[in-house]
């Protein structure tokens, strides 16, 4: 109904700021991150607005940014997310914080949230990761969390030995006319051993080969096992997932996304 306010800052508050707009005087609430990009009380400000509406109280919540209001309305899809409980989470760190904990699935970190419990935690982690991703962010490590998320972003490749480089070193042979024979059959040699590795060398193709494959097999993870894992963490046995998702086969899609399983798992799990 109210998608932003223009007018007066007025007055700030510990959770919230008033915004006089042609003479009315609105109270919004903010996060605690954002009181200190706030103008100075009587200058004009821009406060982008959700609002929130209850039998018996309505209520505005604002953000500078558009992005973080969007980001706001994310956390609201998620169950047992209301407004402020969504405003307590963007109070303790920034959105893009909160977004890269949630994508590395670091439950812990959002534990250290004031009111958000393991499993709110988890539900953040199950329901939101995938749209995030699908909105292009990366999975980067979580600066300024007090638990960090321990990412390492290091190349594979870079862990292998380097080849080999007494082959790049050996000495030509001589070319005078007497040693023709000796020079061709250092140059056969020398072609062989371009053809074939040193054996120094096996050993790292050999890593590099089965890292290769097992990163193949680690993308190749179906949504449906990923749902498995989810609804375990979740708190339900092995054979309640199991049963869960025999019945969501029913409904959902083989092409279908880890968050389409585990709705439809959800949902026969709250009808038993």
């Amino acid at each position: 109904m109210i998608a932003f306010l223009r007018g007066r800052l007025a007055g700030v508050g510990d959770d919230c700021l008033l915004v006089d707009v042609s003479g009315v005087g609105y109270r919004v609430f903010v996060p605690a991150t954002m009181l200190a990009s706030l103008p100075r009380v009587g200058r004009e400000v821009l406060i982008h607005t959700y609002y929130h509406t209850r039998e018996d109280q309505v209520s505005l919540f604002g953000f500078i940014k558009e992005e973080d209001l969007e980001f706001f309305r994310l956390l609201l899809e998620v169950s047992g997310v209301g407004p402020k409980v969504g405003l307590g989470i963007l109070s303790a760190y920034s959105a893009m914080e909160v977004q890269r904990a949630i994508i590395a699935e670091d439950v812990l970190a959002l534990t250290r949230i004031p009111g958000i419990g393991r499993k709110t935690a988890q539900r953040l982690v199950i329901e939101l990761r995938d749209k995030l991703l699908k909105q292009g962010l990366r999975v980067v490590p979580v600066l300024g969390l007090a638990q960090p998320v321990g990412l390492s972003s290091d190349n594979s490749e870079n862990d292998l030995p380097q080849e080999d480089t007494l082959a790049q070193t050996r000495l030509s042979p001589d070319p005078s006319p007497g040693n023709d024979a000796q020079g061709e059959a250092a140059t056969k040699d020398e072609s062989q051993d371009r053809h074939s590795p040193e054996p120094a060398e096996q050993p790292a193709r050999r890593r590099k080969k089965a890292t290769a494959v097992d990163a193949g097999r680690m993308w190749k993870t179906l949504p449906r096992d990923e749902a498995f894992s989810a609804l375990q963490v979740l708190g339900y046995s092995a054979n309640e997932a199991r049963d869960a998702l025999v019945d969501a086969a029913a409904h959902v899609s083989p092409d279908g996304d880890v968050e389409a399983w585990i709705k439809g798992a959800l949902r026969f799990l709250g009808s038993q």
